[in-house]
């Protein structure tokens, strides 16, 4: 298959504290052995957020996110086209980030996330701190990225629904039962798109029901890397017993569509 490859959910480092890799041991970390081993699986290009290995301290307020953002502005320049980052914002921190995202935006940054609630503190898609944010990144026609909660269904879903001007992308198909609740949010809201890292794509066939269910538009492929190995979900999709077409939709155009609509391709 010649089609490029946009890999839309990665972590990306700098150094081996943001390298979020549950077995580093032999690994150099450093953006050249990143980009060689996501090149080696196909991977063109990838998009995503900055971890930092450090555990959240909510003493360090805001500024353990400006530290994530500020080293996903630094890997920009040494990967160049390479990569589009991600930033983070939080709902305890409104003025700071809706100020992140205004910054942000001025460098043509437009992606908001992957967000990880859990790691940072929070763990409500329905607080009004977020939706406060979520209306400055709406006027900025922004995207956003978040871990999927399935304790959060319902607040996911309001989340969604409440701002029809931001590109969700919805993280992680989960198993089976979260994965449906996914494609029954999809059918209802044209502004919400999957990405397929994490839990999920091993179950083989899980793809192409989600092909027949929704078509093939609002996939993105994501690896989760450096968590996941980013080969075996290029296998996966490879796999699936889906068309040519869908199959290139979710390699490639599905993600370069969305990145030119934001203006960040």
């Amino acid at each position: 298959m010649n089609t490029p490859i946009i890999d839309f959910h990665t972590h990306p480092y700098l150094t081996a504290d943001e390298f979020y890799c549950f077995y580093p041991e032999g690994f150099v970390p450093s953006p050249a052995q990143m980009k060689e081993d996501l090149s080696k699986a196909g991977i063109s290009h990838i998009c995503g957020s900055v971890l930092l290995k450090e555990k959240y301290d909510e003493g360090r307020g805001f500024g353990y996110l400006k530290e994530c953002n500020l080293k996903a502005l630094l890997l920009k320049e040494a990967l160049g086209n390479f990569y589009t980052p991600g930033f983070h914002v939080h709902p305890d921190y409104v003025k700071e980030s809706c100020e992140e995202i205004e910054k942000m935006n001025s460098r043509e940054i437009r992606l908001i996330g992957e967000l990880v609630p859990y790691m940072h503190g929070w763990n409500d898609y329905s607080n009004k701190g977020l939706q406060d944010i979520l209306d400055v990144a709406e006027s900025f026609h922004m995207a956003v990225s978040y871990h999927t909660m399935p304790e959060e269904q319902e607040e996911m879903e309001k989340m969604v629904a409440a701002h029809p001007g931001i590109t969700f992308i919805a993280a992680h198909p989960g198993e089976r039962e979260d994965y449906q609740k996914h494609l029954e949010r999809m059918k209802k809201y044209d502004n919400l798109y999957l990405d397929i890292s994490g839990t999920g794509l091993f179950r083989y066939g899980m793809l192409a029901y989600g092909v027949n269910e929704v078509g093939s538009d609002r996939f993105l492929f994501g690896t989760d890397y450096p968590i996941c190995n980013p080969k075996m979900y290029v296998q996966a999709i490879l796999q699936e017993p889906i068309t040519e077409s869908a199959r290139e939709n979710i390699f490639y155009y599905n993600s370069r569509r969305l990145l030119e609509t934001l203006g960040m391709l």
